[in-house]
């Protein structure tokens, strides 16, 4: 993953920090994106991030909702499986404004897979733009997939 620095002590974790690991639905093919509230103590952090409520095959449409929860990152850490990302916009906005902006949208949360997920959420909270490498890569990969699907049909016809 460009952009990010892997977390190997709970030191290393500050308010307004953008967090990702790998998402337990998807065998870590994925990464689910949070932002950093508080320290808890130890390795537990008050995070804000975008819960699914429904899973659908696409997720688009379903409500889901921002919650503030408490997470323990022991695991994650030990396993090196804890990555801050390192965003170079111009625009990043300072830890207190990006914990401002995580409380500002807790509660409902109209997921879209492609167009407004965990990662376009934590993104914005730290830099303003609702942006996914996740769902720009997946988006490309489909287009790619569709593509030699219509080359494959028009070489059988």
């Amino acid at each position: 993953m460009p952009g990010h620095t892997v977390i190997t002590s709970a030191g290393q974790i500050h308010a307004g920090d953008h967090l990702s690991w790998p998402a337990a639905v998807s065998s870590g093919v994925l990464r689910h994106h949070a932002i950093v509230v508080a320290s808890k103590g130890g390795t537990k952090f008050s995070v804000a991030h975008v819960r699914v409520n429904a899973q659908g095959s696409s997720g688009v449409g379903k409500y889901s909702h921002v919650r503030e929860e408490d997470i323990d990152f022991q695991e994650n850490i030990a396993k090196r499986h804890l990555s801050r990302l390192n965003e170079h916009h111009p625009q990043c906005n300072e830890p207190a404004r990006v914990v401002a902006n995580a409380r500002s949208k807790v509660g409902k949360f109209q997921y879209g897979a492609l167009s407004n997920n965990c990662e376009h959420f934590a993104t914005w909270c730290k830099t303003g733009n609702k942006e996914s490498r996740q769902a720009d890569s997946a988006e490309e990969a489909m287009k790619a997939a569709i593509h030699i699907r219509q080359m494959h049909k028009y070489n059988f016809q």
